[in-house]
This record gives C-alpha cells, structure tokens and sequence, in this order.
C-alpha cells in the first residue's frame, strides 16, 4: 500500500522518501524509483514534512514508539484498516495522528505488488482535515471521507473485515468436504469471487480482527441470523425463499448504481 502510494505520487511535485526494517525492500525501492532516498530505520522522518505510516496494523504500535518526539513539527497519517485503536496508540506516544484508510487494496502484499492506479476512485477516509493530506489523497485519484475513528471501525466491519470473514469461512467449508479434491475441478467463476478475499495476508488480516473484534462480532452475528432465515426457508421448501433473494439483488443493484462511477 506504501509503494502503491509513492508510485501514485510520482510527477506530482514531491520529494519522496522512504523507510522499510527490511533492506531488500529498502534497495528495490530506490532501484524501482519508487523513492529517491531510502533506509531501513527512521531517519527520514527527519527530513520529511509529511509522514505516511504504511504498516501492518500489528506494527503499528511499535512504529508510534519508534516515532516518539520525531513528529512535533510534522502531519503524520496512517493507512491502517481500524483507526480507535491505532489512534489511541498514537496518542500514547505523543504523535498527533490524522487518520486515514485508503478503502482499495490487493490479495497480494508488499513492494512486488506496488500498483500506482489503485487509489482511483477509491473513498479514503480521514477522521480531520488536514489540507495536506487530504491533498494527497485528492492527488492520487481517492476521494477524502470524513468520519471520526470509532464510525470507521463500525461502518467497515461490515462492508470490509466481515467480507474476509466470510470468504475464509466459505473456503474452510468446502476445503473440508471428503469431496474437495473432485469438486475443486470445477471452480470456476462463483468459487473465484467468494474466495479471492480468502487469498488475502493473514498476518495482516490478524491484526485487524483482533482490533476491530467487537464490531466484527456484532456484524458476524446480524450475518449468521441471516444465513439461518435462509436456511429455514431451503429446509422447509418455503417459497418465500425468492423474496430473500430478490430483496438482496435490490440493494446490491442500488450500490452498484450509486457507485458506478468507480468502475
């Protein structure tokens, strides 16, 4: 997500540097030109007015730590998928955090998978307005959303972090059925959808479950009771089943008007 932004950055007016604990990444960074100055602590925070922290949210706790007494003077944002929690770390460490959650990403993590387009029309939400983030953010194609931490982690349990949820159990379902190995060969589209989620970084997934756990809760909950109504009516052969259906096409089909747009 880190590389993707300063790709997306590139020729538009900014110096960008970078700093990775890993120097394989470092070294790809400056080759790739994804940077122009890398190094593997933080001492480029020193010579940086804005700082984007694009770190497992696992990490972060530990970055703001790192960070402590090195931003007075500075914006400093974050790309974290749950903001209370990140927030109050921040706070603790003395970083006066804006936060931000680009609502785009990729199955695949890190530098090899950087993708300079993959902000475009995505919502990027922000809990202020700080001019120069939100600048950015408007820069590389996103459009800013405000909404203080604890929204945030609310609304996007249900139409982010639940949707891994789902993905991954749907896999495991299916992965341990005696029939798997067979019924694998004909996967195909439907399979492809429902599990692409599933391929996602489970560290990273991890930390946000973990920080994100009762919202996450309380949205597999409303799920489950769902998926137990339709149970019911495929148990008892109820005709009634259409109308599930038919409700759920009408809001799919709504949002996918509303955000035509995007696509």
């Amino acid at each position: 997500m880190g590389s993707s932004f300063a790709l997306a950055l590139q020729g538009k007016g900014h110096t960008i540097v970078g700093s990775d604990r890993d120097p394989a990444v470092v070294l790809k960074a400056v080759d790739r030109r994804i940077v122009e100055v890398a190094h593997s602590d933080l001492s480029m925070v020193d010579i940086a007015d804005v700082v984007v922290i694009a770190a497992p949210v696992r990490a972060m706790r530990d970055v703001f730590k790192r960070l402590a007494g090195k931003t007075a003077a500075k914006v400093v944002t974050d790309m974290a998928s749950t903001k209370a929690v990140v927030m109050d770390w921040a706070s603790a460490s003395g970083v006066d955090l804006v936060g931000g959650h680009p609502m785009c990403g990729k199955e695949t993590s890190g530098i090899d998978g950087a993708d300079a387009t993959m902000f475009e029309g995505a919502p990027w939400v922000l809990t202020r307005d700080e001019l120069r983030i939100t600048e950015l953010v408007t820069a590389v194609g996103a459009h800013p959303v405000f909404m203080d931490a604890i929204t945030h982690d609310r609304q996007v349990a249900g139409v982010s972090h639940a949707a891994f949820m789902l993905s991954v159990g749907y896999v495991l379902a299916l992965a341990r059925r005696s029939d798997w190995p067979e019924a694998s060969r004909l996967a195909a589209g439907g399979f492809r959808d429902m599990s692409r989620l599933a391929a996602g970084d489970p560290d990273l997934y991890v930390g946000v479950a973990r920080t994100n756990r009762q919202n996450l809760l309380e949205v597999l909950d409303a799920i489950s009771k769902e998926l137990a109504r339709l149970y019911r009516h495929l148990e008892a052969d109820d005709p009634r089943l259409v109308e599930l259906f038919e409700e759920a096409r009408a809001v799919r089909e709504r949002w996918a008007n509303q955000h035509s747009d995007r696509s």
